[in-house]
């Protein structure tokens, strides 16, 4: 068990005011038989009246409808969590996580993956095959920002050859589904300072076991979950409409250390 203490900012700048602005948040992490939040801080401004509540997948949701102009809008979350992977519980598989998703559709490529590694798992459990699909996939596939972006399909990031976190996340899902093994795609943080990470999850025995095919890890007790889901589609941190606006500078940073 590791205890954690984190933070998460996000900040946009717009270059000319803002004068309806519509938000959902899916910055705060919650707690469940492996993850307690032990202390929670939150500052949004500007803001009106926020709301939280859950979507189907059990993330926590901050909505609000802020009506002042502004020409900036800012998000700080920090606290305290416990974590503990041995502490995991069973639960019962959502079958959507079998089934291709918006940005998991195996093409040319991603099936070639496929069959490669269809080979190599006879016999294996859905933990060492998610393992081998890794193995592979980090063969084919180079770390690099900027050559992708948030509607890069596992396809279209495969054959591009480089990509980011994201991008890992959703061939390793892809690959894992296609050779039978339920995965879904989690936002989170993990240990040190950067952006946010995503990983994946293979559902083994009851237990969703975390995969971070970006570093070649396995998930330990240094990673704190904000959100799961299908997809990226179903775990944006800021998603929102506005009028008015102009254009926008955002920077994130987000921070886990040990205490």
């Amino acid at each position: 068990m590791q205890r954690l203490e984190f933070s998460y900012s996000m900040k946009i700048a717009f270059s000319s005011p803002v004068v309806r602005h519509c938000f959902s948040l899916r910055c705060l992490p919650f707690s469940n038989a492996h993850q307690r939040v032990c202390e929670l801080f939150l500052e949004v401004s500007p803001h009106n009246v926020l709301t939280e509540t859950a979507d189907g997948f059990g993330n926590r949701i901050l909505t609000d409808r802020i009506t002042q102009e502004h020409t900036d809008f800012s998000v700080y979350v920090s606290g305290i969590a416990e974590v503990d992977i041995t502490a995991k519980e069973k639960e019962e598989l959502n079958g959507i996580y079998k089934y291709p998703s918006q940005y998991t559709h195996c093409g040319e490529r991603l099936n070639e993956v496929a069959e490669i590694c269809r080979v190599q798992c006879q016999g294996e459990t859905p933990t060492q095959t998610a393992g081998i699909v890794m193995a592979e996939l980090r063969r084919r596939f180079t770390y690099q920002s900027g050559v992708t972006n948030i509607q890069t399909t596992a396809e279209e990031a495969l054959a591009g050859g480089k990509g980011v976190c994201q991008d890992y996340a959703h061939m390793q899902i892809a690959v894992c589904r296609a050779l039978g093994v339920p995965a879904r795609y989690v936002v989170g943080m993990q240990e040190g300072t950067g952006e946010t990470h995503a990983w994946a999850e293979i559902y083994d025995n009851g237990i969703w076991v975390g995969i971070d095919p970006t570093n070649n890890k396995w998930v330990d007790d240094r990673y704190l979950t904000l959100s799961h889901g299908r997809d990226f589609a179903d775990c944006g941190i800021n998603r929102g409409l506005f009028i008015g606006g102009g254009t926008q500078t955002q920077t994130i940073e987000a921070t886990v250390r040990v205490v």
